[in-house]
């Protein structure tokens, strides 16, 4: 063997996982490297670059179908990478729903990749690709339902534009995982803080430019689950509509909880003056879809 050789085995890059490797976070598979993060809804796309220091610059976003903005904007977006990586948020085409008794059997996961219908029965359905999370102290789960030509059709695309998916995700649906992930770390501090008092009842909202997937919660159980996309723009109207039922449902002192794809969104302020006295609180931190698209 060469000096040559035992230098290329011996190096960083050596113990770094491979670009494509999506059990390893996105920082360790793109370590010192610029890459892109990209929101897809149906009639507009917005984007952010993440440099080789780990800071978002170069923002923008256009109205239009992804096919004409990645011809458009493709050769622009290879040339704020280093490698052409990407992480995706897609914004339609996906459907998520609060379920009841699905299997919690070892290996799930795995079983849910390759036979969805092992795991879900009946409401399996060809060409979907599904994510879950089960409440560890209930019977309920929340099911995401992703077209798998969607996903696709986005990676052919961006792949002729000379961009490759190092991850594939649906924004909104991230976006109520961290929601639940939050409020159960209030709850297991206020079982310690005050033993025995009780939690609540909790409305959680993610939006994520139009789509909005709104779950209310009462102490341990999942209670309701609504979840649309391109429901709205600049006018929220349509959104108040479909998260006002559940607050109402939800009982007096609800306390909403509201995560947003960016800081500064309209919605929280909206509630408050349609519930005057609501606990209402918003808790997004700037570039919160970009972070979670590459920070785990």
């Amino acid at each position: 063997m060469k000096l040559k050789d035992i230098k290329d085995v011996l190096s960083f890059r050596a113990f770094r996982p491979e670009p494509d490797d999506s059990t390893a976070p996105w920082s360790r598979r793109f370590t010192r490297e610029s890459t892109l993060a990209l929101n897809i809804g149906r009639r507009r796309v917005s984007w952010t670059a993440l440099d080789k220091r780990g800071e978002f610059r170069d923002a923008g976003s256009m109205e239009g179908e992804f096919k004409d903005i990645v011809a458009q904007m493709g050769p622009e977006w290879r040339a704020m990478t280093d490698n052409g990586w990407c992480s995706v948020s897609l914004n339609h085409r996906f459907v998520i729903t609060l379920e009841v008794n699905l299997s919690r059997r070892a290996g799930l996961e795995e079983q849910l990749r390759t036979n969805p219908k092992a795991v879900l029965g009946a409401k399996a359905e060809r060409g979907k690709k599904y994510n879950l999370l089960h409440n560890p102290e209930s019977n309920t789960s929340v099911l995401l339902s992703c077209d798998e030509e969607a996903i696709n059709k986005t990676i052919a695309m961006m792949k002729e534009a000379g961009l490759h998916a190092g991850r594939v995700a649906v924004g909104v649906y991230g976006v109520m995982l961290d929601l639940i992930e939050q409020v159960s770390e209030a709850r297991r501090a206020r079982a310690v803080s005050n033993p025995g008092e009780p939690f609540g009842s909790v409305v959680m909202v993610a939006c994520n430019e139009g789509s909005v997937c709104v779950l209310s919660q009462r102490e341990e159980q999942w209670a309701e689950l609504r979840s649309r996309t391109d429901l709205y723009t600049d006018d929220m109207t349509p959104a108040l509509d479909i998260i006002l039922p559940l607050i109402q449902n939800a009982g007096p002192n609800t306390n909403v909880v509201i995560m947003n794809d960016e800081a500064g969104c309209a919605l929280p302020e909206l509630l408050r003056q349609r519930l005057p006295g609501a606990l209402v609180s918003d808790v997004t931190a700037p570039a919160q879809l970009w972070k979670l698209l590459t920070d785990s």
